[in-house]
């Protein structure tokens, strides 16, 4: 198995105890280990003492090397005895956790999304904690399920096209090869994978890639294109001659909005424009086109970067020479949200300034829970105060980065703060964010947020719609209002980068830049590897088209800390 297969596996087991309704201890523990496995530069079952992992133990490192191997561990076996495979999948349906899963197996005898699906309406309804709406929605995601099933999230869609790519790359015949698709285009999710590669020697790559090691299924192979499944996942591999390679990587990284409105412009000046290359209308000859660049420039275009291309004014922007210059990975100088073992997190806050350091940030901010999450081990107040002064102390040893102290502080369902202003105010940055009531109504749900925002201490709002990618839908709030009160007290709102998040999701990104909030790009990383999540927030902001200057943690730290003095 490879690490984004045994990471997987440990979601599994983590996922199938929590439908067990096991102690959350055990659960976080598997959760945990699975990131750091995700998080190696390297095949973990090329690693002598996988104890050296982060968060990882004896027992589960026994598990990761009974994985690695290809072998199933007892764990998983006895639970899979226990509880009903198919519950996994009910667990991917929006509103249904895994303990939800495990009360309608318990009470209902649920064991599958199909019967689930087949469920008499009102029966759901009847339990505690349900009601005839969240029936309602349940009830039709199950039935539409086979329509929306899960997709790949960036991470697992990354890793998987990475060590593809590197078998196509290592293959002599191979000259250039590109991811192209919805991840060339970092959407949100990734349902297939599309490769585009130039070679002299066609067929000779094209063999070898159905004949590669990691081929589950050969579904069609040609002299130039190979359609196969791995792990699962089609993947969709096209090679042309070098000189017409531009081309066939514009036409396969889409999207078809785009292609479409580029050749209608290419047809006004009297060109075809195709995966072949351009041809003068009427003669169907296409020239080749090497580079993309070569072709934005013969439609009389500059270079559309591919996380703009959704036919959302790209073309009219860049006709009048007024394409963004979007942010990159490496404008971001720290990260305002981070975990640490004293709350949910597996770091510590020596490791995670470790972690910092190597990415080059220039600060680092602190932000456990705060107390009325328990399920969290949420800090009261008399811990904060102890976290305070170890970030204090911690930072004292550190001269290549700044350590400054915050706090996650929950919404409470009335709008007020889990702490009091008069601890607010020993804390460098606030975020604030919703966990729990997520059920009341927009109305009841905007006016809640919209009470933190103005709250003197609060900087940003975290991940500010609730939503789970795969797993939960946002709750019901007016974000357009949120928007307007931000910019109305110079409050930031989060584009959180953890994968399974990415929220606010990039139409409101860009309302939000339209409007002149700031937004924060964090990655509520829990541990050290989740730092490099960064990487996938950028990528939604680019996608909305955000500058550095609209982002507050690209701030140098020398200006983040006039920023924090001056206060909202």
């Amino acid at each position: 198995m490879q690490n984004g297969e045994i990471a997987r596996e440990l979601e599994r087991i983590a996922t199938l105890m929590e439908i067990k309704d096991e102690a959350y201890y055990r659960i976080l523990g598997y959760r945990r280990a699975a990131e750091s496995v995700v998080a190696q530069g390297r095949p973990v079952r090329e690693m002598e003492d996988l104890t050296k992992l982060a968060h990882v133990g004896a027992a589960t490192a026994g598990v990761i090397r009974d994985l690695a191997e290809d072998r199933t561990p007892q764990l998983l076996s006895d639970l899979l005895e226990e509880v009903p495979a198919g519950l996994v999948e009910v667990t991917r349906l929006p509103g249904v956790g895994p303990r939800t899963a495990g009360r309608l197996w318990r009470e209902l005898g649920i064991t599958s999304v199909e019967e689930l699906g087949a469920l008499e309406e009102g029966k759901l309804a009847a339990l505690k904690g349900f009601g005839k709406k969240s029936e309602e929605r349940v009830l039709k995601a199950a039935r539409t399920y086979n329509a929306t099933e899960k997709r790949m999230l960036l991470n697992e869609a990354t890793n998987l096209a990475g060590e593809i790519l590197e078998f196509v790359r290592s293959h002599p015949a191979c000259e250039r090869a590109e991811v192209a698709g919805s991840l060339r285009r970092q959407k949100e999710t990734i349902g297939d994978l599309d490769i585009v590669a130039s070679s002299g020697e066609m067929k000779a790559l094209a063999d070898a890639f159905a004949e590669a090691p990691f081929v589950q299924e050969v579904l069609a192979h040609g002299p130039t294109k190979v359609f196969i499944k791995t792990r699962g996942v089609e993947v969709d591999l096209r090679i042309v001659e070098p000189e017409a390679y531009g081309a066939l990587l514009h036409h396969f990284t889409g999207s078809q909005a785009h292609n479409i409105v580029l050749r209608e412009r290419a047809v006004k000046r009297g060109l075809n424009i195709s995966e072949y290359g351009l041809a003068r209308a009427g003669t169907g000859e296409y020239e080749p086109v090497a580079s993309e660049a070569e072709l934005y420039e013969r439609l009389g275009l500059p270079y559309i970067p591919p996380e703009l291309r959704e036919d959302a004014g790209e073309l009219l922007a860049a006709e009048k020479g007024e394409l963004p210059d979007l942010i990159e990975v490496g404008d971001i100088r720290g990260d305002l949200h981070v975990h640490t073992n004293f709350s949910d997190g597996r770091g510590t806050i020596e490791s995670m300034a470790e972690a910092a350091i190597s990415l080059g940030y220039e600060y680092l901010v602190f932000c456990d829970h705060s107390q009325s999450l328990k399920v969290a081990n949420g800090l009261s107040p008399e811990r904060l105060k102890r976290k305070i002064e170890a970030v204090r102390e911690a930072d004292e040893k550190y001269g290549e980065i700044r350590l400054l102290n915050g706090s996650e502080v929950d919404i409470l369902k009335d709008g007020t703060l889990d702490y009091e202003d008069a601890l607010l105010a020993e804390l460098d940055f606030v975020v604030a964010s919703i966990h729990t009531s997520f059920n009341i109504g927009e109305e009841a749900m905007t006016e809640r947020m919209i009470r933190a925002i103005n709250n003197p201490y609060v900087r940003t709002i975290a991940h500010p719609t609730g939503r789970v990618l795969n797993r939960r839908e946002p709750y019901e709030v007016d974000v357009s209002r949120l928007i307007r009160e931000a910019a109305r007290t110079n409050t930031a709102l989060e584009l959180n980068s953890y994968v399974d998040r990415l929220d606010l999701s990039v139409p409101y990104v860009r309302e939000a830049i339209g409007a002149g909030v700031k937004i924060t790009i964090d990655t509520d990383a829990h541990d050290e590897g989740a730092l490099g999540f960064a990487r996938f927030g950028v990528s939604q902001a680019r996608r909305a088209w955000v500058e550095k200057g609209s982002v507050v943690n690209t701030l140098p730290l020398a200006e983040f800390e006039a920023y924090l003095r001056e206060g909202k």
